[in-house]
């Protein structure tokens, strides 16, 4: 149930039906784990599925570089891709070529040398997907150093991509991809990728996930809960991923037992503890990953009033409507001043740390709304 099965399946399917997607999700919330199971899933399957990580990348070439091992990881035993590629490799380089494919980079360009990988990859008698995470970081990191070579890589991407319908794509990461290509001119190489969100768990599958014997053997104290002390501990997490879960499971002290003493038995009291460990001085390295993730998928112009917005909001549990908060925005009575608050508070919604919750804007996780009232509001 808190394996991610059914969103595997609903992603597996879509593959399978020549879909390629664009899988957005906020840190924390087990993207990348579920990636992984899907490549799993796949090569079970008989697909060839590679799995490259691109954040921290900012050039084509390194990209490329990433790739190409990836892929040679998985196919450099298959006699018909080394064929084919030692072939393209011939005609466009010359002479006898027996090397590396990472050796022939160097001695071609990044975007000729992805389409020759791609193109074999292509005409490999597997099915094949290409699942990269962490792009959007790639491509901003790219823009802010040359928004002209990153506007050029994406849509020569999307011209390999369409070139090789039967290698699938699963483009994922921990900042909107479509944010960071709506600002910098990148919207139209991306419009062939279907969005699949990623969501935290439903009440039921966080249940699931803290009962599980693997999750339970991971954490400080093993112990269960009833349902409904489990859900009003939920309520006030409310960013049910699988982090922060276990974050608050590990501070868990039970002193209560089952009837057959077998088990600890934990109650709200016992969650609420756990949370006020969780913000005493010196645990903010389980936090901070949200700062720095707004410094990361908010221009710099944008940042300074994203960081306002929260301070605000971070003061009250039920947040603030509209109107309370384009009242401490600058130009807020000019058009362009409400845009960019609207504009701001959409991404903040998009990565899950405010949620609107009947015309009013508030944190989603009670928890870290604690956090940041005490440790990061001015």
């Amino acid at each position: 149930m808190h394996g991610r099965e059914e969103e595997r399946g609903q992603l597996k399917r879509k593959l399978l039906a020549g879909v390629s997607i664009n899988m957005p999700a906020p840190r924390r919330i087990g993207k990348t784990w579920t990636i992984n199971r899907l490549a799993g899933d796949l090569k079970k399957d008989g697909w060839v599925a590679i799995e490259v990580d691109v954040e921290g990348v900012d050039t084509q070439e390194e990209f490329s570089k990433r790739l190409c091992k990836a892929v040679e990881a998985q196919l450099s035993r298959q006699d018909r891709f080394k064929s084919h590629l030692s072939q393209r490799f011939q005609n466009l380089i010359g002479g006898d070529w027996s090397g590396s494919a990472i050796d022939a980079l160097g001695k071609m360009d990044a975007i000729e040398f992805l389409e020759v990988l791609i193109s074999s990859l292509n005409e490999s008698e597997e099915k094949s997907a290409i699942l990269i995470d962490e792009i959007a970081y790639f491509f901003l990191k790219c823009a802010e150093r040359d928004q002209e070579e990153a506007y050029k890589f994406a849509y020569s991407l999307r011209r390999i991509q369409q070139g090789s319908r039967n290698v699938r794509w699963v483009l994922t990461g921990s900042i909107g991809l479509n944010i960071v290509a709506k600002r910098y001119g990148l919207a139209g190489a991306f419009v062939d990728f279907e969005t699949f969100m990623l969501q935290p768990f439903t009440k039921r599958e966080a249940r699931s996930f803290l009962r599980d014997p693997i999750v339970q053997s991971q954490i400080n104290h093993i112990f269960d809960s009833t349902d409904e002390d489990f859900d009003k501990m939920f309520d006030e997490l409310g960013w049910l991923a699988p982090y922060y879960l276990k974050l608050v499971a590990n501070e868990t002290k039970p002193l209560e037992f089952d009837q057959d003493r077998q088990i600890a038995v934990a109650t709200f009291e016992d969650f609420s503890e756990a949370f006020d460990r969780l913000l005493q001085p010196g645990r903010d390295t389980e936090f901070c990953v949200w700062r720095g993730h707004i410094e990361k998928n908010l221009a710099s112009t944008d940042q300074g009033l994203a960081f306002k917005m929260l301070d605000l909001l971070s003061k009250d549990r039920d947040g603030e409507a509209m109107d309370t908060i384009l009242a401490m925005a600058p130009m807020a009575e000019m058009e362009t001043g409400r845009k960019q608050v609207k504009q701001i508070l959409a991404i903040l919604l998009n990565d899950g740390l405010l949620r609107l919750t009947d015309g009013r804007y508030q944190f989603q996780s009670g928890l870290v709304r604690r956090y940041w009232k005490e440790y990061e509001a001015e």
